[in-house]
């Protein structure tokens, strides 16, 4: 945590000195710690102190330099830790750098994929812990990805694009390898966005192997007063691989349904519901998952809140679907989660 500290010394001087009139540079960033007890995860039941229920616990180091004629740099850093215990994650959350002007924005580095904006911004719990989006639908497939180049074009009458791709480990394998294309419309009270995706992934069991798989993602949202229903359909087809612990292959599509409501200043309630479809129903199973969940904000910046998620597979299947992937369940279980927890925002 020196290190961090050091980071949050720099931020400040760069904030405060004068000769800096023409750079900003901001941090922020979240601690949020709840206690949640959770059923069919793993051997028996737990109940636990943990770091992230609703976001990760991070520090967001970012930055912007004015070079002239509307242009920008452009910087962001994002250490995660664990508060229950201050340790320090491996690998940031992000880590990209980046030009911006009227044509677009061109990042470079650590990055979200092109989906997770489109399927993110519909997903009720905004890829909060129990998320059934992240758990179920996203599952395998990468909303986050290292060496990658990123371009996003101005909004045309609320339309812009965007368009990633990652040379992956750089060899002639094409290991690691991936590409994405994306749209989304904003405009008033509607959003809609559309992203396919491909991916080049080694075989955990035989490494000289390169599989590939393709994710599509066509999401919704429509705002009517302080409700806001979300809809997203997802259709995934290939190999999938988080080493060194599961590997398969899988064909299918899932739809989730969902609604966020701001209740009043200070209240807002979320409901999200999951249907997963396996065509080839091996490693995996067809499964049906939901989460609700309460926030209620004692101040701008922080909430007190509470959530329950549950997965029902159709089968005892040998991959089962998460409701946190902070514990993972047997082959055969269908989770269930309950959760408590602070959040602040700094």
């Amino acid at each position: 945590m020196e290190k961090l500290s050091a980071l949050a010394a720099v931020a400040a001087l760069c904030v405060c000195s004068p000769a800096q009139a023409q750079t900003r540079v901001w941090l922020s960033g979240y601690v949020d710690m709840s206690i949640k007890h959770l059923r069919s995860s793993g051997p028996g039941s737990t109940t636990r102190m943990s770091s992230g229920g609703l976001n990760n616990s991070r520090f967001n180091l970012s930055g912007v330099e004015e070079l002239g004629d509307g242009n920008k740099a452009i910087f962001t850093i994002e250490p995660t830790f664990s508060a229950n215990n201050g340790q320090q994650a491996a690998q940031f959350r992000q880590s990209f750098v980046g030009l911006k002007g009227a044509w677009g924005e061109l990042t470079l580095g650590r990055q979200f994929t092109p989906s997770y904006w489109i399927a993110g911004y519909a997903d009720p719990t905004w890829a909060a812990e129990f998320s059934m989006v992240n758990n179920m639908q996203f599952f395998y497939a990468p909303y986050r990805t290292d060496g990658a180049v990123q371009y996003k074009t101005p909004a045309f009458h609320g339309l812009s694009g965007r368009f990633m791709m990652s040379n992956g480990e750089g060899d002639s394998s094409k290991a690691g390898r991936f590409i994405s294309t994306a749209l989304e419309y904003r405009e008033g009270p509607l959003f809609l966005g559309l992203a396919s995706e491909q991916q080049h992934t080694k075989d955990i069991f035989g490494p000289t192997r390169v599989h590939s798989s393709r994710d599509n993602y066509l999401s919704a949202v429509y705002r009517i007063g302080a409700v806001e229903p979300t809809f997203i359909f997802h259709s995934y087809n290939g190999y999938y691989a988080y080493p060194p612990y599961i590997a398969f292959n899988a064909r299918g599509w899932d739809v989730q349904l969902g609604a966020r409501w701001k209740i009043d200043g200070r209240n807002r309630l979320y409901a999200s519901v999951v249907r997963r479809h396996d065509d080839e129903n091996k490693r995996l199973s067809s499964a049906t998952g939901f989460v609700v969940g309460f926030i209620h904000g004692l101040s701008k910046r922080t909430d007190l809140y509470a959530s329950v998620a549950r997965v029902q597979h159709d089968r005892a299947a040998p991959v089962p679907y998460p409701v946190t992937f902070q514990n993972y369940p047997n082959a055969g279980q269908n989770p269930t989660g309950y959760q408590i927890g602070i959040r602040h925002a700094f």
